[in-house]
C-alpha cells in the first residue's frame, strides 16, 4: 500500500486541476486560511485532508446540508461499517479497489478470448479488432474516413494487448491481463479512490489514536464551514469562498492557537456526538429474536387509497395489504414506503413478532425530514408495532437490487444486528406476501399499462395493443381514479388502525377519489375543457400534485376552498386571482 507521501502529490495535482490547490485549508487551524504554502514546502496530509472537506462545500449550501453530505461521505469511507474510520478501512478499500481494477482489466483483455480458453493470442486480438473496426473500414471505402484508419486501429489493439505478454509465450494469461492499464488505474485510485480519501480523513486533526469518529469528521467540516461563513448567516456564498481561498496563510502556527483550535473541535465533536446519539435513538428498532425471519419490504406507493387519514386532512394516505403465509418461524417485518400508507395485515398474523413501519413522506408540503413518518397498521396488536422516529431514518426503495435497497438493508443490519433474510420491492403494490416476498398487483397485472390521451385527430394502433387505454377529450376524474389507483378506495375503520398519529375519516377523500366524491354530491361540476367548477364551499382533496393536479374555477359566492390545492391551478371569479400553478397568459 502506498505511503502518505506517495498520495500527496497526485492529490495536489488533482486539486490544482480544479483550481482548489493551496486554498484556505488553514482555516481549521483558526487562521485566515489561505492560498499558498511557503515556497518549496509540499502540502501536509492534514492540509490535503482539509482540502478534501473544502471540495465538498459548494457556494450556496447551508450548514445542515453540508453536514448531511459529510455524513453520507463518512458512511462511504467507513468500509467495515463499525462507525469509525481506522487504517483497517483504508486496507479494505484498497483491497476492493485492487479487485475492481483487476476485474476491469480482465474484461478489457478477455473480450478478445474468442475460444474461451482463458488466454488471448495475437490472432484472436487481430480478428476481434478487425470485427470491431468494420464500420471504419466501410466508411473508408466510400471516402468518409481516412483510408487505413481501420487497419491502424487493429494494429494498435494488437500492439497494446500483446505488450502484456511479458513471458513471450505468444499469449496473454489472466495474470498478465490483470496488468492492463495498471498505471492509469493506480493513478485514478490515488486521486479518487476511497482508500486515498479515507487515508486523508485520518490525517485530520480530529482523528485521535489513528481513529476518526463520525462526530469528529462532521466537527472538522463544521469548523471549516464556520471559517468560510464570515458573515455568520448560515450559508456560504461564492464571494466568501473566493475570499477564503485568496487569504494568505501565516508563515507559522501559534501553539496557543493550535491548542485553542483542538479544544474547539473537541467541543464541536462532543455536541455532534450528542446529536448522533439522539438520531440513533430516534431511528432505533426493537431487538429481533434469534428464531425470527427478518423481512424488508419497499414500495413507492400502493394501488389503493385509504378512506381515513393520519394526522391531518391534507395528507394523502394509501392502503395496502400484507398477507402472512402459514409457517412456524416468527416474522420481523420492516416496511419502508415513500407515501404515507396503512398496511392491513391478514392471514397467519400470529407469526408476526414485530412490525417496524416508516414513510419517506410525512404528508406535509416542505416538511422537515427529521419529523416522524406517517404510517399505520391494522390487524396487529399495538405492542407489536413500531414506527421509526424520523422520516429520514430509512429511505424508501422500489427496486432490488438498487442503491436504495442496499442502504435500507444496511440500516436494518445496523439497527438489529442482522441483515434481512428476504428483501422485496415494487413501485406500486396491492399486497406483499410474507415471508416469501411475493408481490400482488390488482388483476394480476405487472403494471398499469399504457395510456394514450388524444384531444383531436386520428390515431391508428397497429398490432396487439395489450393493456392499452385511449382517452379522447379532457381527463375525467373517474377514469383517472381507476387508472392511478386500480384498487380504488379501501374503507378502513379508524379505530382499527395503530398509527404514528391520530386517525380520522377524510372530510373529502384524497386526490381523484375526492373529485369523484365532490362531483357525486353536486359540490362541483366539470366543464367541457375538463376544469372543475366550484359553486359552493368545499375542501380541496389532498394530494393534487404532479399528474394529479387539475384546474378549479371558484365561482362568485362559493368562497375559497379549505385545504391545500397542491399543484392545481385555482382561478377565482370574484377577484380574477390566478394561482401560482396556473399557465401564464
Amino acid at each position: 500500500m502506498p505511503g502518505s507521501g506517495e498520495l500527496e502529490m497526485p492529490l495536489l495535482s488533482s486539486l490544482r486541476n480544479t483550481g482548489l490547490a493551496g486554498l484556505g485549508v488553514a482555516a481549521l487551524a483558526g487562521q485566515p486560511a489561505g492560498a499558498q504554502a511557503p515556497a518549496g514546502s509540499p502540502p501536509s496530509p492534514a492540509r490535503l485532508a482539509q482540502e478534501q472537506l473544502l471540495l465538498r462545500l459548494p457556494a450556496g449550501q447551508p450548514l445542515d446540508r453540508y453536514l448531511e453530505q459529510l455524513r453520507s461521505e463518512f458512511f462511504n469511507l467507513d468500509a467495515d461499517s463499525d462507525g469509525k474510520l481506522t487504517p483497517r478501512d483504508v486496507e479494505l478499500h484498497a483491497l476492493m479497489e485492487t479487485a475492481q481494477a483487476r476485474s476491469v482489466a480482465w474484461m478489457s483483455v478477455l473480450r478478445y478470448d474468442l475460444d474461451g480458453d482463458g488466454f488471448v493470442t495475437e490472432d484472436e486480438v487481430r480478428r476481434s479488432a478487425a470485427y470491431e473496426s468494420r464500420w471504419s473500414r466501410a466508411q473508408s471505402m466510400i471516402g468518409k474516413s481516412p483510408l487505413g484508419s481501420g487497419e491502424e486501429a487493429v494494429q494498435r489493439a494488437v500492439t497494446t494487448i500483446m505488450a502484456l505478454d511479458t513471458n513471450k509465450d505468444g499469449k496473454v494469461s489472466l495474470a498478465e491481463a490483470a496488468k492492463f492499464n495498471e498505471a492509469s488505474q493506480r493513478q485514478a485510485s490515488a486521486l479518487n479512490g476511497f482508500a486515498a480519501k479515507t487515508r486523508l480523513a485520518l490525517a485530520l486533526e480530529a482523528a485521535t489514536s489513528g481513529e476518526l469518529s463520525r462526530a469528529g469528521y462532521e466537527a472538522a467540516g463544521e469548523t471549516l464551514f464556520r471559517a468560510v461563513d464570515t458573515d455568520h448567516d448560515g450559508n456560504v456564498s461564492q464571494q466568501e469562498l473566493m475570499e477564503f481561498r485568496r487569504a494568505p496563510m501565516p508563515p507559522s502556527i501559534d501553539p496557543e492557537a493550535a491548542q485553542r483550535r483542538q479544544f474547539e473541535q473537541a467541543e464541536l465533536a462532543r455536541k455532534r456526538q450528542i446529536a448522533i446519539d439522539a438520531e440513533r435513538a430516534a431511528c432505533g428498532m426493537p431487538p429481533v429474536s434469534e428464531k425470527a425471519k427478518v423481512v424488508l419490504l419497499g414500495a413507492y406507493q400502493t394501488e389503493s387509497l385509504s378512506s381515513v387519514t393520519i394526522g391531518q386532512q391534507d395528507t394523502e394516505v394509501y392502503a395496502g395489504r400484507i398477507n402472512v403465509e402459514p409457517g412456524k418461524d416468527p416474522l420481523y417485518l420492516v416496511i419502508a414506503s415513500f407515501s404515507p400508507t396503512i398496511w392491513q395485515f391478514g392471514g397467519a398474523v400470529e407469526r408476526i413478532e414485530r412490525v417496524v413501519v416508516t414513510s419517506s413522506s410525512n404528508g406535509r408540503s416542505g416538511s422537515d425530514p427529521r419529523q416522524g413518518p406517517v404510517a399505520g397498521v391494522t390487524g396487529i396488536a399495538r405492542d407489536r408495532v413500531s414506527f421509526l422516529g424520523r422520516s429520514n431514518c430509512m429511505r424508501y426503495f422500489d427496486e432490488t437490487p438498487s442503491s436504495g435497497s442496499l442502504l435500507a438493508v444496511g440500516a436494518v443490519k445496523a439497527a438489529v444486528g442482522r441483515a434481512p433474510d428476504v428483501v422485496a420491492a415494487k413501485y406500486a403494490v396491492s399486497a406483499f406476501d410474507v415471508p416469501s416476498g411475493a408481490i400482488d398487483v390488482v388483476g394480476g397485472r405487472s403494471g398499469r399499462g399504457l395510456v394514450i390521451r388524444k384531444s383531436a385527430g386520428t390515431l391508428n394502433i397497429v398490432g396487439n395493443a395489450g393493456d392499452l387505454t385511449i382517452e379522447s377529450g379532457p381527463s375525467r376524474a373517474g377514469d383517472d381514479l381507476r387508472r392511478f389507483w386500480p384498487g380504488g378506495v379501501i374503507d378502513i375503520d379508524p379505530a382499527s388502525v395503530v398509527a404514528s398519529e391520530p386517525v380520522v375519516p377524510y372530510e373529502v377523500l384524497p386526490a381523484q377519489a375526492g373529485l369523484v366524491q365532490l362531483l357525486a354530491n353536486g359540490k362541483i361540476t366539470q366543464n367541457g375543457a375538463g376544469e372543475f367548477v366550484v359553486r359552493s364551499k368545499i375542501r380541496f382533496p389532498a394530494g393534487l400534485y404532479g399528474a394529479h393536479s387539475v384546474t378549479f374555477l371558484v365561482m362568485k359566492g362559493a368562497g375559497y376552498p379549505d385545504g391545500n390545492p397542491g399543484h392545481s391551478c385555482v382561478i377565482v371569479e370574484e377577484t380574477g386571482e390566478r394561482g401560482t400553478n396556473c399557465p401564464s397568459r
